[in-house]
């Protein structure tokens, strides 16, 4: 059992690092949990507004999900859309 909450402990660290950076980056931004669309461990959206581009937000998501990926060995997804 320890091992278990060790494993959740971790993921919820891994998801508050992403999404703390995300919201550092982007004050404006939405972010909630959605269905996978295959293998990732977590799929996020991610609502921007209309002032913001959709190909920077999902360039700089993309380089934060690899500082938490690497760092906690699980993938993410990111799903940008404007709000």
């Amino acid at each position: 059992m320890p091992q278990t909450v060790a494993i959740h402990r971790s993921l919820a660290e891994a998801v508050t690092k992403f999404v703390d950076s995300l919201h550092h980056i982007y004050s404006g931004i939405k972010i909630k949990p959605i269905s996978n669309y295959e293998d990732e461990d977590f799929t996020f959206e991610i609502r921007i507004p209309k002032n913001l581009s959709i190909d920077q937000v999902l360039e700089t998501c993309h380089k934060e999900c690899i500082k938490v990926e690497d760092e906690y060995d699980l993938f993410i997804l990111p799903h940008v859309v404007y709000e």
